[in-house]
C-alpha cells in the first residue's frame, strides 16, 4: 500500500502547468521531418515534459542520441568527403541517405514512446493543443530558413536540418 493512501499507475501520464500545449506527438514528427532537429527534438521533449508522460526520461535519452548521433554521422559525413572516399555527386546524395534515414528513425521511435501516453492521457480527459497544425507547418516553412541562416557552418546545417 502506497505510503499515502495513493493509488497510481506505472503508465499513467501525470500533467503539469504546461499541460494546455501538450500536442499530439505527430506534430513534432512532422515538424522534425520538414523544419528539422531543431525544431523536432525540443518538442518532443517539451511535450514529455507538458504531458508528464512516465517514459520521458527514455524519450529525453533517444532524442539526445539523435542529436549526438546526428553529429557523429555529420563529422563520419565531411571527413569521408575530405579524405576522398567520396567524390561524386551521386556518392554525396547517397552518403547523405544515412543523414535522413537516422533522423527519421529517432523521430519515429519518439512518436511511438509518445503516442500511448499521449492516447491515455486524452481517454482521460486531456485535451491537445489546437495550434500545433501551425507551429509545425511556420516552423517548417518559415522559420527553418531563418535558423539555418544564423549560422552558416555545413556541420551545422547537416546537423540540425
Amino acid at each position: 500500500m502506497a505510503a499515502h493512501g495513493i493509488y497510481r499507475i506505472d503508465d499513467e501520464p501525470r500533467p503539469g502547468a504546461l499541460a494546455r500545449f501538450a500536442a499530439a506527438p505527430f506534430w513534432p514528427l512532422l515538424a522534425l521531418m520538414m523544419g528539422g532537429l531543431w525544431l523536432g527534438l525540443p518538442w518532443f521533449v517539451f511535450n514529455s515534459i507538458a504531458v508528464g508522460s512516465p517514459t520521458r526520461v527514455r524519450e529525453w535519452l533517444w532524442a539526445g542520441a539523435g542529436l549526438l548521433g546526428s553529429l557523429l554521422i555529420a563529422l563520419l559525413l565531411m571527413w569521408l568527403l575530405s579524405s576522398g572516399y567520396i567524390v561524386s555527386k551521386t556518392q554525396v546524395q547517397y552518403a547523405l541517405l544515412v543523414m535522413v534515414v537516422w533522423k527519421l528513425a529517432i523521430g519515429y521511435v519518439l512518436f511511438t514512446l509518445q503516442n500511448a501516453t499521449i492516447e491515455i492521457y486524452q481517454y482521460y480527459g486531456g485535451v491537445l493543443n489546437r495550434f500545433a497544425p501551425l507551429v509545425a507547418l511556420a516552423g517548417a516553412f518559415v522559420l527553418r530558413g531563418f535558423v539555418l541562416d544564423l549560422v552558416p557552418v555545413t556541420l551545422w546545417f547537416l546537423v540540425m536540418s
